[in-house]
């Protein structure tokens, strides 16, 4: 993927002067052409890529253009959500069916190591730093803290529920992790923790099925519930709002401003404003089914969705440039599941 450029340089040996034989004290002549390198100019790459449950692969979409660039199978594997940490360069895939998280180059392409975390690997998030990736795992009811630094798991947070998902805050001081309780008379929970000690901080009742995203200009935690609408958490926990979403659940901003949430059930869109905690104009109705994860591009111009269902293969692409507008259409691998948006220097 590296590229060389060479420049051509002409240089005369009097540049000056009509006529060079004429001056006795003329400076040795240089070569008449010489190649002289010059440091590669460096390119962005922007991309999104799926990881594909039920195919068993990840696909590579060029963010930019909407074009699939590759689909790489991982033999055996059920791959369920998909982090890129820009510290160190590398893409991170959970794997339910192997309880590892793949380390994959996003130059090549390939896996290049797996670390071991605990049963029924889901929901994970990096922190801001690049030091610390948390893996929840629902059927041991654990999460897994792997240092980044060195590949391993340094904590194992014993949570004695089943853990969905997980959220580090931008300083990296504070983890949340939503908890189901598998008893639709009881409300699902969150759970706070210091992302430091892994000590619990405390814990707050909110609706069924709850995901997270925290968002830092304001020290607000939103929680889109698939039953019990959208909570907001102030800095203090404690809660300020309730958006009155139904079906809520993938939820992703990258402006801080504009939160956009996906109506799982009811194959909906919802933009809300996180300063004022209110949804902004209608919902806007998805073209295919099940919409689930989504991500949005550097520039916020763009919102990718994952499609969900057991046969699904479906990634939309939403202009977000003026409200929110149906661009595109992908096939991708079967039942997709997480996404993840990054950008990197090549060379």
């Amino acid at each position: 993927m590296k590229t060389k450029f060479l420049v051509s340089v002409v240089l005369g040996a009097c540049l000056f002067f009509t006529n060079c034989s004429d001056d006795d004290n003329q400076a040795p002549s240089t070569p008449e052409s010489e190649e002289i390198p010059m440091t590669p100019m460096a390119v962005n790459e922007e991309v999104v890529i799926s990881a594909n449950r039920g195919s068993g692969d990840i696909t590579f979409i060029n963010a930019t253009t909407n074009n699939i660039l590759e689909t790489v199978n991982i033999p055996e594997s059920e791959p369920m959500y998909v982090v890129y940490v820009e510290q160190t360069d590398k893409i991170y895939v959970g794997d339910r069916a192997k309880n590892v998280v793949h380390v994959i180059s996003p130059e090549t392409r390939t896996v290049m190591s797996e670390i071991p975390v605990g049963k029924g690997v889901f929901h994970m998030w990096a922190n801001s730093q690049g030091t610390q990736l948390w893996v929840n795992n629902d059927i041991d009811n654990t999460t897994s803290v792997i240092d980044l630094s060195n590949n391993t798991v340094i904590e194992t947070i014993d949570l004695g529920a089943k853990p969905h998902d997980v959220f580090i805050t931008e300083d990296g001081s504070r983890a949340f992790i939503s908890i189901l309780l598998g008893d639709e008379t009881v409300p699902d929970e969150i759970f706070m923790f210091n992302a430091m000690t892994y000590e619990m901080m405390g814990s707050r009742t909110v609706g069924d099925d709850p995901h997270l995203f925290h968002i830092p200009t304001s020290n607000k935690l939103f929680v889109p519930c698939q039953e019990g609408g959208t909570f907001v958490f102030d800095e203090n926990f404690m809660e300020v709002a309730n958006i009155p979403v139904d079906g809520s659940h993938g939820v992703f901003s990258r402006d801080n401003q504009n939160i956009y949430i996906t109506d799982l059930p009811g194959a909906e869109l919802y933009t809300i404003n996180a300063m004022t905690n209110e949804v902004v104009g209608m919902p806007l109705a998805t073209t295919v089914n099940i919409p689930h994860n989504l991500t949005v591009n550097a520039d916020n111009t763009k919102v990718f969705v994952t499609h969900s269902g057991m046969m699904a293969d479906k990634l939309t692409i939403y202009n977000a440039s003026n409200g929110l507008m149906l661009s595109e259409t992908l096939t991708v691998g079967t039942n997709p599941f997480g996404i993840v948006y990054y950008t990197r220097q090549t060379n």
